[in-house]
């Protein structure tokens, strides 16, 4: 089997009307910081050892669609917190289960999974 280290990068699609509510939602609700990138029009987003690139489309199509993204985080009940306090209603998990999840939309409709 060939041995593979880690994930460098995984890419989103946005739509490129909400680039300011996108930013927010990943930067102020979520919390990752943003990074610097080639260009203007990628958001880019540290996640762990990876980095979370949205690129912009100007409409959601068959071609182009909202896709899923499954994150382990320690910082889950913050999150829960930061995202209902912005407004949001995140799908959760029972209390008790292991691990608790929580699912929530993005402002392009991307359905983000927080593993806690």
């Amino acid at each position: 089997m060939t041995p593979f280290l880690s994930i460098e990068s995984v890419q989103l699609p946005f739509l490129s009307r909400r680039t300011e509510a996108v930013r927010d939602f990943y930067h102020r609700v979520i919390g990752l910081e943003e990074v610097a990138g080639a260009d203007d029009q990628r958001l880019l987003f540290s996640l762990g050892g990876a980095t979370l690139s949205l690129s912009p489309v100007a409409e959601v199509s068959r071609a182009v669609k909202p896709d899923y993204l499954a994150i382990n985080t320690p910082a889950y009940d913050e999150i829960l917190a930061r995202l209902r306090q912005a407004g949001h209603h995140p799908v959760c998990s029972l209390p008790d289960a292991q691990p608790r999840v929580m699912y929530v939309k993005d402002p392009s409709g991307n359905q983000l999974a927080f593993l806690g």
